[in-house]
């Protein structure tokens, strides 16, 4: 390899490491301040490089928030993928003439509340920062426009396993459960970010998710 490509690869590989650094110092500030913290002043400080390279890497700042949410689906879409094929592998122990009966369903109901728990307590307890940031991102969206089709996008990339799974009970309107059990999974994340982790009620968790799960499930309480 010619010198000259050599230490062109050096230099797109030292500039592509500055360029996340600069993302990971957004990501740090929209998760503590909001949308309306983020400045290229807050961000190279929170990263810890002049001020001058996060606006030659980032000229716009719309560009820095929207390629830092950017990067933070992609680092988030591996985990959210073996969650879920946990889950269906659990699911694909039963045929769909089990699924049909309620006995079936009530422990179905009972195990997909307890492996949701443990998967919202595992976020709070592991990536706080990446709920946080989750939050900023679904809720900024009235205040900049620019936002509003990647929200959009991420919401139904995390809608769509989840009106799969309520597809294989509900064949008529799995939508409208996997948007109520989104809205409520979210709430617990959220609510529970706000306090310390000891004073968390795990089984009021699973109370709330088993109800929103057996509606879906189609079971009279759970």
């Amino acid at each position: 390899m010619p010198a000259s490509a050599k230490k062109d690869r050096q230099r797109r590989s030292k500039g592509e490491q500055t360029r996340e650094v600069i993302l990971d110092g957004a990501l740090a500030v929209l998760a503590r301040e909001g949308l309306r913290g983020v400045t290229h002043r807050a961000v190279a400080a929170e990263a810890g490089v002049q001020l001058s390279l996060t606006t030659y890497y980032f000229k716009d700042i719309n560009a820095l928030i929207e390629q830092a949410f950017e990067l933070f689906c992609e680092r988030a879409k591996p985990n959210n993928e073996q969650i879920w094929a946990t889950l269906f592998d659990y699911m694909e122990q039963y045929s769909a003439a089990e699924l049909r009966k309620t006995a079936v369903r009530e422990q179905v109901c009972a195990d997909l509340a307890d492996m949701a728990t443990d998967i919202l307590l595992q976020g709070v307890s592991e990536t706080p920062e990446g709920l946080a940031v989750e939050q900023v991102f679904l809720s900024s969206v009235q205040q900049a426009s620019n936002l509003r089709e990647m929200a959009a996008e991420h919401r139904q990339s995390l809608l769509n396993p989840l009106i799969r799974l309520c597809s294989l009970v509900n064949r008529k309107d799995p939508e409208i459960d996997a948007a109520l059990l989104l809205d409520t999974m979210t709430r617990l994340e959220y609510e529970a970010l706000l306090i310390e982790p000891d004073e968390i009620d795990r089984e009021h968790m699973v109370r709330l998710l088993r109800r929103q799960i057996g509606w879906a499930l189609g079971l009279k309480r759970a």
